[in-house]
């Protein structure tokens, strides 16, 4: 391995390592000598430019500090890992310099003994290490990561026994060091207790998804605290006291003036709903209560609008909404993604859809989208049940079958709960519960009906869902309202429960998968029985879920604790009186409580003085109207892991109440005590995962999903003789498990050779360097790589057969040699565009393809054609014609095809067409296919053309940008030189992720230089290649596959050995490899595990030998 290869690996493991550093509230060993206040602040600078991934600028802070305090450990320190973390030649040993120089000065100094232990054990020097490490533990038996790394030592060294006794301190010490489970797992294996060993992996994989959940590893916040960058001033603690009062003031009047309107429904003794939503679209939250109302000829609903500047809501008699007779309850949400709220109106009898258009206009539409039913809906839910991007509609009926509508995203639904099981039994059904119950990342059901048994349902994705093992306790019991929520944050969700007579029960997982059911006692503040009903909110701001419920014996709040609640108020006032329809409004403040009585006017408990303070959060997938999208517009259905100081919470953006109706509104976050949010993580119903940091208390903050790439294939970087530069990407003909539809997937073509761009790539030392990183989250499996000059004579050129091919003729791979090509004259589009000079030459500078389909990513409004006129007769030139493009294509996910598919939308890819002598245009070849990902060349071989042809045209609705077209002549050359270069090394490494460049047209750029340590992604799910040499794995097709996840590549190094081109000649490189590639889209067939790895067949003993021993390394969850 090369000298700059070992230093880009250790530089990228320190990067990982230090990232941590940059945590605010390091230890520091050595006292601070004296800094003067300016200093304290420049050193603060700088940990807060490593918390923002600018090491460069944090070496300029501490480089200047060290300079006036030369003998300051923890300024020094501080120095070496924001060197590690640049990254840069030299940097590893600059570091270690620093390090040494403290240890010089002062040998007690446990972060530079930790550190450097860290980077001896990267190095491969564990006994080094280890004497560090144990030198830690020794001086601090409490450092839980240096016990880690000391147990990571000793498996380097093949003394499992002793490595097992330090992994069990940890885990002793902290049972949510996963790491440590699995450290446990590899030494009982090597020590032959196999019952053992599956025993802790069962624990291990217990723990997934857990926020609480850490691991110990070379990277960001994994490292332990020794390794964070210190400050060098103490922070003030911060005071988690409850601030005195109630949580709740005295009720109050909605409003100055609510008297119009006979506040005395509901109807026909239907159930009140009241739910809150901006549905005017002015900023403020309105209110509205279904069947408040009984107007003769008039209103039967409220709509309560709040208006900037006018104190409490105005009551609209005259709302299109509230006209709307016999509704039982409103969904809010933006069914159509247009931006607006729309709303669905669950009635006795007809449903009705209500679309919200510009000017604040409202129009029925539910015959025309078949979104209607003629039974009385009880309760329903807005969510997105296939995960596509849109939001469905699960309804359930007091005296009919249950209804699950698809949105088909075209302004029509299509019923499914017959066909798909959901119908239930029939009888009367009473609310909904939607929750990730199996934590699969999809969004499972549970109908809640008058009557046992209830009935509850996993959903494996693309309309599938079966009934729910482990469920007959709960389906058997008496239940009038439940919610879904993790009060305990431990990442599993739980059920909580109230029965007709009150009693409350909450349902969890047990350790044999079956939901069991604990009896919890409240306190009721009011004595007067009212509906049914229950809220999961944190109400005094502290970070942890209450209840607030409502039931024959009054309605109260109280805190989960145990086996029991803890009463949270008791406000005395109006309360007393029993509460037909009452829900929780989230402010600033946190949430508000708002009840309404039949006979009476609503009325609103505010918020008391005894709360924490709040943040608002308000998820969207859009990021503004008449874009693409992957996630709802409305942000429903996304989970929060919350994380202030020291406490997790865990919210969501399901409904938080038992129903019926489902409000849409911001998600409020208490901080206990702290004056910001440290950061939200959060899954996307989608599956892309979001770090947002440092949120503001008492603000609305506004979130948009990060439209970026999640995957695509590995993407290739080449030595060019001062850095590396991106290439393009490989093997995304290889992908595994591609939905094109409901149960059908693309088959994969395991190969894909490439021409590299000539001229680009540089020997170094008299080697080929060459990378395959994996910067998106998806998994690469990789066979065989082969790296093969040729060398041509003059006047003659090549290209490749390849391309992702469609439909016949199939592509080979196969060099095409040719000494001719021509250029259109001329290119038009369909919307009568000249665009020859975007064709002409390849520039990345492409023909553009039109309006885009903003429902399906990678589609076009309408065809895109372009027409090729050429000087001369195509006929009139020696050899095959072949269409030779270079350009690029934005791929659908799975997703999104699955969500085409449900609306008919169809991808073409691009056919061409020939004008014939009659003037007529005819087929030539029907969806031949296009560049197979990032910038790259393709060609497709051209069937005899009619004689004199001198047009030909390309039509296609897929987004590819065409950035050279030409039609080139292949013949046998009389002579070429092939020179097959011998692979060095592959040497698998954890290096981050590049960073993506923003370019025009969608067109992918990556700069490796500037990598982020991590990012916001998951691993899929199983044991990963170790890193080191792969070599052996990479050297040959015979189904021994190097696997490997995001952030981290394989680097290759070629040996330059083929002898000079004859002169006058041109040489090409050509990277052949075998492999396949997966990625996490909740469509993608087994896209949660690594399993199964592919193959050619039946893996032979040397394969398994080889995955035995290389399949070491077992990951899952959150980078």
């Amino acid at each position: 391995m090369s000298g700059s290869g070992r230093m880009v690996a250790t530089a990228a493991l320190i990067g990982l390592l230090a990232l941590f550093l940059c945590s605010c509230l390091g230890r520091a060993d050595l006292r601070p000598s004296g800094p003067d206040p300016s200093a304290v602040a420049s050193n603060n600078r700088g940990v807060a430019l490593m918390g923002q991934y600018d090491f460069e600028g944090a070496l300029r802070e501490f480089s200047s500090l060290a300079l006036d305090y030369p003998d300051n450990g923890d300024i020094l320190v501080n120095l070496a890992v924001a060197t590690l973390n640049r990254q840069q030649e030299g940097d590893e040993t600059e570091a270690l310099s620093i390090l040494s120089r403290v240890l010089q000065s002062r040998p007690g100094n446990l972060r530079a003994l930790y550190c450097t232990g860290l980077l001896e054990l990267h190095r491969g020097r564990p006994v080094e290490a280890l004497s560090h490490f144990q030198t830690v533990v020794d001086a601090d038996p409490e450092d839980l990561a240096a016990w880690y790394f000391r147990a990571q030592s000793l498996m380097d060294l093949s003394r499992h026994e002793e490595a097992l006794g330090s992994f069990e301190r940890v885990l002793a010490g902290d049972p949510y060091v996963v790491s440590a489970y699995y450290g446990a797992f590899r030494a009982l294996r090597h020590l032959g207790k196999r019952e053992e060993a599956e025993a802790m992996m069962g624990v291990f994989q217990g723990l997934k998804g857990n926020p609480r959940a850490r691991s110990l590893e070379f990277k960001y916040r994994k490292m332990g605290s020794r390794s964070e960058a210190a400050t060098i001033g103490a922070a003030p603690a911060v005071s988690a006291l409850k601030p005195p009062g109630p949580v709740f003031g005295a009720p109050e009047p909605l409003g100055p003036d609510l008297t119009a309107g006979a506040w005395d429904g509901p109807q026909g003794g239907g159930r009140a709903s009241l739910t809150f939503c901006d549905f005017n679209g002015d900023g403020h939250l309105d209110l509205f209560i279904a069947g408040a109302l009984q107007i003769p000829g008039g209103a039967s609903n409220a709509v309560l609008l709040r208006t900037a500047g006018e104190p409490g809501y105005r009551l609209d008699l005259q709302h299109s909404l509230a006209l709307v007779p016999s509704v039982n309850f409103a969904l809010w949400g933006d069914l159509d993604d247009d931006g607006l709220t729309d709303v669905y109106l669950g009635r006795r009898g007809p449903n009705q859809l209500w679309r919200q258009e510009a000017g604040r206009r409202w129009r029925e539409v539910s015959a025309e989208g078949g979104a209607m039913g003629s039974f009385d809906t009880a309760d329903g839910a807005l969510f997105d049940a296939d995960h596509d991007g849109d939001l469905d509609i699960f309804l359930v009926n007091a005296d009919g079958p249950n209804e699950l509508l698809n949105n088909n995203r075209n302004g029509t639904f299509r019923p499914l709960a017959a066909d798909h099981g959901l119908a239930g039994t029939g009888g009367p059904s009473r609310s909904i519960v939607t929750a990730d119950l199996d934590h699969d990342r999809d969004v499972d059901l549970i109908v809640v009906n008058e009557h046992p048994p209830h009935e509850v349902y996993l959903n494996d994705r693309q309309w599938e869902y079966r009934p729910a093992p482990g469920w007959d306790a709960f389906k058997a019991s008496e239940v009038a309202a439940a919610v879904a929520g993790d009060a305990d944050a431990d990442g599993r969700v739980e059920i909580y429960a109230l029965d007709r007579a009150g009693a409350l029960t909450r349902w969890e997982r047990s350790a044999s998968s079956s939901w069991e059911g604990t009896p919890l006692e409240k306190t009721a503040f009011s004595r007067a029985p009212g509906e049914t009903r229950l809220c999961l909110e944190d109400l005094d701001g502290d970070g942890v879920l209450d209840l607030l419920g409502s039931g024959p014996d009054g309605w109260w709040a109280a805190a989960p604790e145990g086996g029991a609640t803890a009463a949270l108020f008791a406000v005395p006032g109006a309360e007393a009186d029993a509460l037909k329809a009452w829900g929780l409004m989230n402010s600033g403040e946190g949430p508000v409580l708002v009840g309404w009585t039949p006979g009476q006017k609503p009325q609103v408990w505010l918020a008391g003085s005894g709360r924490h303070p709040f943040v608002l959060l308000k998820l969207s997938g859009m990021t503004e109207p008449g874009s693409t999208w992957r996630s709802n517009a409305s942000g429903i259905g996304n989970r929060l892991a919350i994380r202030v100081g020291a406490r997790w919470t865990v919210a969501q953006t399901f409904r938080n109440g038992s129903g019926p109706g489902q409000s849409l509104q911001p998600v409020t976050a208490g901080l206990g005590g702290a004056e910001r949010l440290d950061f939200v993580a959060i899954d996307w119903t989608d599956g892309v995962f979001q770090t947002e940091l440092d949120l503001e208390a008492g603000a609305l903050h506004e979130i948009t999903e990060t439209q970026r790439q999640m995957s695509s294939c590995p993407v290739l970087f080449v030595w060019d003789g001062s850095g590396y530069r991106f290439v393009s990407d490989l093997l995304g003909v290889g992908g595994m498990g591609y939905a094109l539809g409901p149960g059908e997937y693309a088959p994969p073509r395991p190969w894909e050779n490439f021409l590299l761009p000539q001229g680009l790539m540089q020997p170094e030392d008299g080697r080929f360097l060459l990378k395959l990183t994996e910067p998106m989250e998806e998994i690469t499996y990789l066979d065989a790589v082969r790296l093969v000059a040729y060398d041509l004579p003059p006047g003659w050129a090549m290209t490749l057969d390849e391309r992702m091919g469609i439909a016949p003729p199939e592509p080979t791979g196969r060099p095409l040699f040719y000494r001719q090509i021509v250029a259109p004259l001329r290119a038009l589009n369909d919307r009568g565009e000249d665009v020859t000079e975007e064709v002409a030459a390849g520039d990345l500078r492409a023909a553009p393809p039109g309006p885009l389909d903003r429902r399906f990513i990678g589609r076009l409004e309408k065809e895109h054609v372009l027409t090729l006129t050429f000087a001369e007769a195509l006929d009139a030139f020696p050899g095959q014609p072949v269409l030779l493009a270079d350009g690029w294509v934005e791929y659908p996910y799975s997703q999104t095809n699955f969500a085409a598919w449900q609306a008919g939308a169809e991808y073409r890819a691009p056919s061409l067409d020939v004008h014939g002598p009659d003037g007529q245009w005819r087929p030539l070849l029907e969806q031949f296919g296009y560049p197979a990902g990032m910038p790259r060349q393709m060609t497709v071989p051209l069937p005899p053309l009619p004689e004199g042809a001198r047009q030909i045209r390309i039509r296609t609705n897929q987004e590819i940008y065409w950035d050279r077209l030409a039609v080139a002549f292949t013949e046998p050359p009389p002579e070429i030189d092939r020179h097959p270069l011998p692979l060095d090394s592959g040497e698998l490494r954890q290096v981050g992720f590049p960073e993506r460049v923003a370019a025009d047209q969608h067109r992918p750029e990556y700069d490796y230089g500037r990598r982020r340590p991590v990012w916001d992604t998951h691993f899929i799910e199983g044991f990963y290649t170790r890193f080191g040499p792969v070599t052996e794995l990479v050297d040959r097709r015979d189904g021994a596959v190097a696997i490997f996840g995001a952030g981290e590549e394989i680097h290759f190094e070629f040996a330059d050995s083929a002898p000079p081109a004859r002169p006058g000649w041109s040489r090409v490189y050509v990277l052949e490899t075998n492999g396949w590639c997966k990625d996490m889209d909740l469509h993608t067939q087994n896209g949660e595990t690594v399993d199964p790895i592919p193959d050619y067949g039946v893996p032979s003993p040397e394969v398994r030998r080889l995955h035995d021993a290389y399949q070491t390394r077992y990951l899952s969850g959150r980078q």
